[in-house]
């Protein structure tokens, strides 16, 4: 999408919002797997830029990564997810003595 055009940026942008907001259940339980999945995607080998300055583009993507929204609903499952390997290295750490 080309960066002049503001209201394509506005309405891609509340559309990121939304499907946050939609798929907010799904976000809060496993936010951290499929963001961190989902990254991988975004960054892997041969993948298009997020952003091409060049051109004047800017990826969707670049959008999806950036919101707020979507951070905000990854919380709970990253703070839960991190919470999970302490306690799982804490119990090898005990097994080991």
């Amino acid at each position: 999408m080309r960066i002049d055009r503001t209201a394509k940026v506005t309405a891609v942008r509340a559309g990121v919002a939304l499907a946050a907001v939609v798929a907010s259940p799904v976000l809060l339980v496993a936010g951290v797997h499929l963001r961190s999945r989902y990254l991988r995607w975004i960054y892997r080998d041969g993948a298009p830029a997020l952003v091409d300055k060049e051109h004047g583009q800017v990826s969707f993507h670049y959008f999806a990564v950036t919101s707020t929204v979507v951070d905000w609903l990854c919380t709970p499952s990253s703070v839960l997810a991190s919470r999970v390997r302490r306690l799982r290295c804490a119990q090898g750490r005990r097994s080991e003595r």
